[in-house]
């Protein structure tokens, strides 16, 4: 967009979703993040739940790391300016890449969805 200044914290979430889609590991752990359109909930047989299921860490080890590096990033997008930034920052992002925008939002939509709105 036309007068934005990327942060470093964009710049970095924008590097990191690089390396997810063109690594088999983040592949299958965001991968599911496409089903059926469903922004915040991958499926598992029988339950809807929010976030991937990392309850066994070694078999998923890169998805964890990368689940966890996003989401501190956001974390970090909203410490400086709330909701907004989060949201605009969102906006920002998936534009870097137009290739895979839709994948993109998904992912940071899923990811980013607890930031600032969890009670």
């Amino acid at each position: 967009m036309p007068g934005h200044q990327i942060t470093a914290a964009e710049a970095a979430t924008d590097a990191l979703l690089q390396v997810i889609e063109r690594s088999d590991a983040g592949r299958a752990t965001f991968s599911a993040v496409c089903d059926g359109g469903v922004l915040t909930t991958w499926r598992e047989p029988g339950r809807a739940r929010l976030g991937p299921d990392f309850t066994d860490r070694a078999s998923d080890p890169a998805g964890l790391a990368y689940w966890t590096e996003l989401h501190g990033l956001g974390e970090a997008i909203h410490e400086t300016g709330g909701l907004d930034a989060l949201d605009e920052a969102i906006m920002h992002i998936v534009q870097m890449d137009p290739l895979h925008s839709d994948w993109r939002a998904m992912v940071l939509e899923s990811v980013w969805f607890d930031i600032g709105r969890a009670g």
